[in-house]
């Protein structure tokens, strides 16, 4: 029977970049970085060591895999952050130059606020109503 969820793909056009981006913008940790052949660089971020879900950034390399660079779920959010203090979370990220789409707000559950990554995927922070 399945679990939990432990990985997800991120197609990016540069890898370093990306790389730079999640860890240097948003404070994300490198959980691996490990090249098993000249075709084959491993790469996972998550946003702490202890994370259950790990995001892998995949460089696109086929028409295909292009395409969806920025665009991984379309217009909707593809992912979604908790986050313990949203107003200082928001603050912080945004001094560090996260283009987000307005502040924080009451949306069911708690607050959110959407933000993009480098490529224009829509991402959320979200703290829930304690």
């Amino acid at each position: 029977m399945i679990g939990s969820t432990c990985q997800i793909i991120l197609f990016v056009n540069d890898k370093e970049e990306a790389k730079a981006f999640y860890t240097q913008k948003l404070g994300f940790i490198i959980r691996d970085e490990e090249e098993f052949s000249d075709n084959w660089n491993y790469l996972t971020v998550a946003p702490q060591t202890n994370s259950e879900v790990v995001i892998e950034l995949v460089e696109a390399e086929t028409d295909e895999e292009k395409q969806l660079v920025g665009r991984q779920a379309a217009k909707q959010v593809f992912l979604m952050f908790k986050v313990d203090d949203i107003h200082q979370t928001y603050q912080k990220l945004k001094a560090k130059g996260v283009n987000f789409y307005g502040e924080p707000k009451e949306v069911p559950g708690g607050k959110g606020v959407c933000f993009e990554d480098l490529y224009g995927n829509k991402l959320d922070l979200f703290e829930e109503h304690s």
